[in-house]
């Protein structure tokens, strides 16, 4: 022991230097750690989003009146817009194909993004999409949301609309419309009133 702590005394700057190894090995291998469970829960995540994508793609290729009035609501407007999505792809001129939809199915399809990218931020979905997508979003949300929601969600629309000189792109102002708005917005509810107009008017999604 005695050997030892005289070795200790004379050695001393390589022991702190061995003890530094030390603890930034252990703190690398616990990042690693949490960036494989990370990847690993991220990886996860992926293959459930497109299991569900595979899903709502077999089960709404094909639409009929009896299959929308029976459908129980909860995915209704994605399976809706995922139709609608196949059918633009296969045409030559996706912007042409979109104005020769009935007007409940774009009213429909603009809403299902809206929602969508509300989950992280309703001004998401005015920052990625422009017209003749965003007037249609604004048509749903005059249909389904309710009036001080819709009110807050006009405001984020003129202040990413081009043609609104009076209004413009303020970030303290769009993250405090952000906020408001989810605070308002259930988005799973939003889906099944929509569904409900589906139902209704199922013979123009055919």
């Amino acid at each position: 022991m005695e050997g030892f702590i005289n070795y200790f005394k004379e050695f001393w700057p390589l022991f702190i230097v061995l003890f530094v190894l030390l603890v930034a090995l252990l703190f690398m291998f616990r990042k690693a750690s949490k960036t494989l469970q990370k990847a690993k829960a991220e990886k996860e995540k992926l293959i459930k989003k497109l299991d569900h994508m595979k899903l709502i793609r077999e089960t709404y290729s094909e639409l009929s009146e009896e299959k929308i009035l029976s459908d129980d609501g909860e995915n209704l407007l994605e399976g809706v817009t995922d139709n609608i999505q196949v059918r633009l792809e296969k045409s030559s001129d996706m912007n042409t194909a979109f104005f020769e939809l009935s007007e409940e199915e774009k009213i429909v399809y603009a809403y299902f993004f809206f929602l969508d990218e509300s989950v992280v931020n309703p001004s998401e979905f005015f920052k990625q999409y422009s017209k003749p997508l965003t007037p249609y979003a604004l048509k749903g949300c005059e249909m389904f949301l309710s009036k001080e929601a819709l009110s807050l969600v006009k405001n984020l629309y003129n202040s990413y609309d081009e043609d609104n000189e009076s209004e413009s792109v303020i970030p303290e102002k769009i993250d405090s419309l952000d906020e408001k708005i989810k605070a308002l917005l259930d988005v799973k509810a939003e889906k099944l009133k929509a569904a409900d107009f589906i139902k209704k008017n199922a013979q123009k999604f055919i």
